[in-house]
């Protein structure tokens, strides 16, 4: 159905002008239109000024649509969280009530905890409990403005585990009806039967998991743990290899626990995305930003595990791709929420409101591939956007710790009601 929301107090286009993403001193620009009405059916047809409606309707010959008074509210481009582990079986706040008395994620891990322990739970989880359990997340996320995903296997650590985590990704994209890109991370650690065979293992996820996960559709992109104690340069550069031979797109978690080089092995493997970055060199920001490989920051977990944020400003006075993730997972970040995520941008990270919405918005969706259709709020592109309930899209970062979103609409179609 055709429909338009009129008296819109302020309108952030999140635009590129054309351009699939933003750096720079574009980023300070999120294409604010005040007083603004937006037309739609799936797609944007108009957008522009209040004032205008009216003649692009008679212009049009358009006589059916719904209309809705949107006064004193903000609509700004629905939220795309292009790093996220939905998927996964059990618990494990006993761990995080553990590092409040001192333990370290590292020494959880040594233990059997951290990755581990949510591998032995999602290996004991039937496809119908990781389904219901995503299901919930995905929905709060919504809730709080998201509006596309990318979520990620890697709780599996064996073939037949990791092919059902993303059997379950694509059945939630089917159920959900919205886009949810889908990565495997069988390189996410090495399963505790593989204790000291290491090599062993990523012949594994090379000869094995990744032929099964391209032959069955399961995957877009490869994603490998390349950090201290984790995979090695080399070991990240082989499971790449592989995985680009298939066809399959990259991203990297890099540099999150020490500086190993892994943003310099993502730029010379041309990964879509380098994500954490925390202790990322000067080299690789620089390398990244000349294989264009986008920096995805997840401040939430740097907040939830007490580690130092990553270098924003530097990486954005260095005019490199910059997006803002959750990083959504059950050990060091659980929150699907946003808003949240773009609050700690601007507290933590000193990245000014409007680097942080384009940050997740426009850039996020070019840190998923699909920028050309989604992240700003444009002509031709798929009308995914939220209507806030205050007057400007800075209350987001002002009034912090609650859900400012009213409503949240996927395709053109009403997703979510809040209050």
């Amino acid at each position: 159905m055709l429909t338009l929301i009129k008296n819109i107090s302020s309108l952030a286009t999140c635009s590129a002008n054309g351009e699939l993403f933003k750096t720079g001193s574009q980023m300070q620009n999120v294409g604010e239109i005040k007083n603004a009405a937006i037309l739609f059916d799936s797609k944007i047809r108009w957008i522009g000024l209040n004032q205008e409606y009216k003649n692009i309707l008679s212009g049009s010959n358009i006589k059916e649509f719904r209309s809705i008074d949107a006064a004193n509210k903000a609509v700004i481009p629905g939220f795309i969280d292009s790093h996220t582990h939905l998927v996964f079986g059990g618990n494990r706040s006993d761990e995080f009530a553990k590092r409040m008395r001192g333990a370290t994620y590292r020494e959880i891990a040594e233990q059997g905890g951290g990755i581990q322990h949510t591998v032995r739970e999602t290996r004991a989880a039937s496809e119908e409990q990781l389904f219901a359990s995503a299901e919930k997340l995905i929905n709060n996320a919504i809730k709080h403005g998201t509006t596309a995903f990318e979520t990620k296997s890697g709780y599996g650590l064996d073939t037949k585990t990791e092919l059902k985590i993303l059997r379950v990704i694509k059945k939630l994209r089917k159920e959900k009806k919205l886009q949810i890109s889908s990565t495997f991370l069988g390189a996410h650690d090495f399963p505790p039967e593989y204790s000291g065979r290491r090599d062993e293992y990523i012949d594994l996820i090379c000869e094995e998991m990744l032929p099964q996960v391209v032959e069955h559709g399961l995957a877009e992109f490869c994603d490998a743990f390349v950090d201290q104690g984790y995979y090695t340069i080399e070991q990240g550069e082989k499971i790449f290899q592989g995985a680009t031979d298939l066809g399959l797109k990259l991203k990297v978690h890099a540099d999150e626990l020490a500086c190993v080089n892994g943003a310099e092995l993502a730029a010379r493997m041309g990964a879509v995305s380098a994500d954490h970055l925390l202790f990322i060199s000067d080299s690789g920001i620089e390398n990244m930003k000349k294989s264009g490989t986008i920096a995805t920051f997840l401040p939430g977990t740097a907040y939830f595990i007490r580690l130092p944020y990553a270098p924003a400003r530097k990486i954005l006075k260095n005019g490199n791709i910059v997006a803002l993730a959750t990083d959504c997972n059950p050990g060091s970040c659980f929150t699907e929420n946003m808003q949240q995520i773009l609050s700690l941008a601007t507290l933590n990270m000193n990245m000014t409101a409007e680097e942080a919405l384009n940050a997740a918005t426009i850039n996020a969706a070019a840190a998923i591939c699909k920028s050309d259709s989604m992240g700003s709020l444009e002509v031709g592109k798929d009308a995914n956007f939220l209507v806030l309930d205050g007057a400007s899209y800075t209350d987001i970062f002002y009034h912090f710790g609650v859900n400012h979103v009213s409503q949240t609409w996927i395709n053109g179609e009403l997703a979510m009601v809040n209050g």
